[in-house]
C-alpha cells in the first residue's frame, strides 16, 4: 500500500508536468500513461525492497522518469516531428494534385485549340507548350513564396 506522503509527491509531480504540457487530448493521454507508469514502477520497487522508505523509492522512480521539464521538452519535440511529417505528406499530395490538374487542363486546352483551328495547331505541340507554361508558372510561384 502506498502511503499519503508518497501519493502527494506523485500528484505534485503530475501537476507540475501537466502545467508544462498543452491542453490537449494527446497531453492528457501522456499524463495518464505517465501516472500509470509511475505507480507500476513504484509498486515493483516496493515489492523488491519492502523495508526501504517509500519516499526514497518514489524519488528513484521519478529520477528514472525524468523531470517534468524533460518530459515537456520531449513531448514538444515529438509534436514537431509529427507536424513535420504530416506537413511533408500534405505537401507531397498537394504537388501531385497540382501536377495532375495542370496536365488535365493542358490536354483539354490543347484539344480545344486543335479543334477550333481545325488541326492548324498540332494537338501534341499544344500540350507540350501548355505544360511548359504550367511548369514555368510553378517555378515562378515557388520562387515568390520561397519554397524553392
Amino acid at each position: 500500500m502506498i502511503d499519503s506522503e508518497t501519493e502527494r509527491i506523485i500528484e505534485d509531480y503530475i501537476k507540475k508536468t501537466s502545467r508544462l504540457l498543452p491542453d490537449s487530448f494527446a497531453a492528457e493521454d501522456l499524463i495518464a500513461d505517465l501516472r500509470s507508469h509511475i505507480y507500476e514502477a513504484l509498486t515493483e520497487k516496493i515489492r523488491n525492497n519492502p523495508t526501504e522508505s517509500q519516499v526514497s523509492l518514489i524519488q528513484d522512480v521519478l529520477n528514472g522518469v525524468g523531470t517534468p521539464e524533460d518530459i515537456a521538452e520531449e513531448y514538444e519535440l515529438e509534436q514537431i516531428v509529427e507536424s513535420e511529417q504530416s506537413t511533408n505528406n500534405d505537401r507531397f499530395q498537394y504537388y501531385v494534385i497540382r501536377l495532375v490538374a495542370a496536365f488535365v487542363v493542358a490536354v483539354l486546352a490543347a484539344w480545344v485549340v486543335s479543334t477550333i483551328t481545325n488541326g492548324a495547331v498540332d494537338f501534341y505541340f499544344a500540350v507540350i507548350v501548355l505544360m511548359a507554361f504550367a511548369v514555368i508558372e510553378w517555378f515562378v510561384r515557388a520562387k515568390q513564396i520561397g519554397e524553392s
